[in-house]
């Protein structure tokens, strides 16, 4: 059984009609099953950027009851997979995005520098196993970044042999007990530099992992295929790799591209683990998800730093934020800065909701909620004076009105939605490059106009 849903579904859900009620039981189930699996932290999110990876938030699907046969589903801004055991029969809980895998994977070429061939995009619609498929297009994304980024992982490594050369340092006890006859061998402790590193036998063993399940779909390895035989002929091992040895990697300068891969590695062990360990479970499939808001952030911003160089645009995030209260207390961090000349002219709320006004009433026919507006107020009034101008914007994926509203005790502040339209993409399998360019092109001009307008 799998219940098949798309993510931002949080208001009108999906409906599922004519179920039995054993069907709705056992989704019931799951969901309550994954609420307490990521309580308990046996399932994380996966973030691309380079930060600390969040803990979900629990409430990433639920449902109402509505009658005997049916009932309604709903998702928050998470796509991702997860698979369990119910009544001794398998569930999966899917949820796609919602603007269709080519959108997706567009967004994640453009915002993070991963490359992902339009070919592969039409595969996952066509793929049994897409939520397989996903998982093993970001790794081999992730894995491809790093190796253009970095060299092959190498460190100095300890070894104590009995060996016919002398090398280091002679360990005399052992030199004595096991070569007191035999004059031609030197017991010795050195160090050599290998790379035979746990990050190159952790990309073995996830690469045996991944295509083990991939029926029919092994032509998107073929080239870490390649890769996995270069590892090999440099000495690295094929063994079992535990998730424990990749959490104590250590990073450095040479080696730093790898951490994103080797987390997603991680993930895939971790998954793969879990269902050994249960052998009723018998799956072909990994539980993870993937925060599509951060997405979203990560792409508008790259598009503005791209489309307005004559502005200095960046994200706390990255950088970190400032603290709202005296003594480093609560930490505010918008999602997107403008500055011009060293002063602040606008910041960006990316959200990943169905906004297309401020509105008169607060979640009122695609009015922007009251506790972002009230999170965007204290962004402007922290980063700018009274009788300072800064410009306040939320960037929603849908066509927005584009009117700016001025906050009534201070006319220098001002707020609005504009839009980066991607839901005219929503239910197509196919999207059009020269669409998306276009879009861009209008949400870059609509941000343009209104600071120009603004301080003119």
């Amino acid at each position: 059984m799998t219940l098949n849903l798309k993510d931002s579904q949080y208001i009108d859900g999906i409906t599922k009609k004519n179920s039995t009620q054993s069907e709705l039981h056992a989704y019931f189930l799951s969901i309550d099953k994954l609420k307490k699996s990521i309580d308990s932290h046996s399932i994380e999110t996966f973030s691309l950027q380079n930060k600390v990876t969040k803990k979900l938030d629990k409430h990433i699907v639920w449902y109402t009851y509505n009658n005997p046969n049916e009932a309604t589903f709903y998702t928050s801004h998470y796509i991702g997979f997860y698979s369990t055991i119910v009544n001794k029969k398998p569930v999966d809980i899917e949820i796609k995005p919602r603007f269709g895998n080519g959108i997706f994977n567009y967004l994640v070429s453009y915002a993070y520098g991963l490359y992902i061939p339009k070919s592969d995009n039409t595969a996952t619609s066509k793929s049994k196993n897409s939520n397989l498929w996903l998982i093993t297009l970001m790794w081999k994304a992730t894995l491809e970044k790093a190796l253009t980024k970095s060299q092959i992982p190498k460190e100095y490594k300890t070894f104590v042999r009995n060996s016919s050369s002398f090398k280091g340092q002679l360990k005399i006890s052992k030199h004595i007990k096991y070569n007191l006859v035999d004059k031609s061998k030197f017991y010795c402790k050195y160090r050599k530099l290998t790379m035979d590193t746990t990050i190159n036998q952790t990309i073995r063993y996830t690469y045996k992992l991944l295509i083990k399940k991939q029926e029919g779909l092994s032509g998107i390895l073929r080239n870490v295929s390649e890769y996995d035989n270069k590892l090999q002929s440099f000495g690295v091992q094929d063994r079992e790799v535990h998730a424990h040895e990749i959490q104590n990697i250590r990073y450095s300068k040479l080696n730093f591209h790898y951490k994103k891969v080797m987390e997603l590695s991680k993930l895939i062990i971790k998954s793969e683990s879990a269902k050994n360990n249960n052998k009723a479970l018998s799956r072909d499939s990994f539980s993870y998800f993937l925060d599509i808001s951060e997405l979203w952030e990560n792409y508008l911003l790259k598009v503005l730093q791209k489309n307005l160089s004559e502005y200095e645009i960046y994200s706390p995030n990255e950088q970190g934020g400032e603290y709202l209260i005296e003594e480093n207390f609560r930490q505010i961090r918008p999602d997107i800065i403008i500055e011009k000349d060293g002063k602040i002219v606008a910041i960006l709320d990316a959200k990943y909701k169905w906004y297309n006004k401020i509105g008169k009433y607060a979640d009122i026919d695609n009015a922007v909620s009251r506790d972002d507006l009230y999170q965007m107020s204290t962004y402007l009034y922290h980063y700018a004076n009274s009788d300072d101008k800064i410009l306040g914007l939320f960037v929603s994926p849908m066509g927005a009105d584009g009117e700016v509203k001025s906050f009534s005790k201070s006319k220098n502040h001002k707020i609005g939605v504009v839009s980066l339209d991607i839901k005219q993409f929503e239910g197509k399998e196919e999207f059009s490059l020269d669409e998306i360019q276009k879009a861009e092109k209008s949400f870059i001009e609509q941000v343009k106009n209104k600071i120009v307008e603004f301080y003119k």
